[in-house]
């Protein structure tokens, strides 16, 4: 792929994950709920409604993880704080190697970024590659934690939003 198709590529992802974003926020309001929780057994993200109620779940697939203290970005896919299985549905983000012709995306180690766009970007190009419905960024628990990116293959609501 040349930088050309590269940049026709990654902006077509981007303009993909907005509009999808965009429909699940109006569709289940993530926005609004009081917490999440990620159940990695299961491979479940869940939200909390503002009574603290589980009001949507869904099914993920980690992306990767951005640390913004050293602007590196890790995949899921050989990240160890991912449970193996949840390891192993990640894999299918290394055929953007072969997509693209870029190494970074079969890179085992983390690596240094332009910072939490470039994340952003990262995690277009995966909910691409994974046919997903969009992506939720679970902030770090720390100040200097990495966020986790999610990829949303499936979700339901489990009670009716206010």
């Amino acid at each position: 792929m040349t930088d050309e198709e590269f940049d026709v590529f990654l902006a077509k992802a981007n303009d993909e994950l907005r509009a999808k974003q965009a429909q699940l926020s109006h569709a289940y309001d993530l926005g609004e709920m009081k917490r999440w929780w990620f159940e990695q057994e299961g491979a479940r993200l869940q939200f909390f409604d503002r009574d603290d109620k589980l009001a949507v779940e869904a099914e993920v697939i980690g992306i990767g993880s951005f640390s913004p203290k050293s602007s590196s970005w890790k995949w899921a896919w050989s990240n160890p704080t991912f449970i193996a299985p949840l390891r192993e549905k990640a894999l299918p983000l290394k055929q953007l190697q072969a997509v693209t012709g870029f190494d970074l995306f079969g890179k085992e180690s983390a690596f240094s970024i332009g910072g939490e766009a470039m994340a952003w970007d990262l995690a277009a190009m995966a909910v691409q590659q994974l046919k997903a419905l969009g992506c939720y960024r679970a902030p770090a628990s720390s100040p200097d934690g990495p966020h986790t990116y999610l990829a949303i293959t499936g979700i339901r609501p489990l009670t009716p939003p206010h």
